[in-house]
């Protein structure tokens, strides 16, 4: 009978120590998952900062990078509202550099920003009533190589069309003829001349 205890005994201290094994592999499992799941969400994309424009319409944004690299959005506004200005050199840093208004606020406006150079397209939204052949859009042409300070550097009138190469070459069609604008020579590449015959 004391054999019979101590195997009972014996017995339930294996079925103790099976079970606590169990539980520990089970405790162990479930930690793991929870660590898995922890690297899942760092992979996932999340915010890293945020800034409001409050009470300002949002129309679209143009990006510049800076020979330096330096990052700057613009983020255009309605009409009336105008442009600001934000440093995204450091993403997580965002801040805005200020807000201008656009060169002529009573007409709509797109930018496109190409270098250290704005386009800025001005077009009046008259009715149609028949064809004119005269246009009342405006080019405008700005400086960003003090993107806190853009300046106005050229404005065409009566534009038609206007057209960007890949060398970044600006083609302006108005009443006044074709004009071939190019960006700050600082910007453009190093023009070679061909190579010549046996060069």
């Amino acid at each position: 009978m004391n054999k019979m205890r101590k195997s009972k005994l014996t017995a339930s201290k294996l079925s103790l120590v099976a079970l606590l094994i169990i539980v520990l592999l089970m405790s162990l499992v479930s930690a793991s998952a929870r660590k898995r799941k922890v690297k899942q969400s760092e992979n996932e994309a999340h915010v890293v900062a945020h800034i409001s424009f409050s009470g300002l319409s949002i129309v679209d944004m143009a990006m510049q990078r800076k020979v330096n690299d330096k990052y700057y959005l613009y983020v255009q506004h309605s009409k009336d509202e105008g442009v600001s200005i934000i440093d995204v050199t450091k993403p997580a840093q965002a801040k805005t550099l200020g807000l201008i208004s656009w060169p002529d606020p009573a007409v709509s406006s797109r930018m496109n920003v190409t270098g250290n150079l704005a386009i800025i397209a001005e077009s009046e939204m008259l009715p149609m009533r028949g064809r004119r052949s005269t246009s009342n859009d405006d080019l405008v042409l700005w400086d960003l190589s003090n993107p806190a300070a853009p300046r106005v550097v050229q404005k065409f009138t009566g534009v038609v069309k206007w057209l960007q190469d890949e060398r970044n070459f600006i083609y302006v069609l108005n009443r006044d003829g074709l004009w071939v604008v190019s960006e700050p020579a600082d910007l453009q590449p190093e023009q070679t001349a061909p190579p010549t015959y046996g060069d």
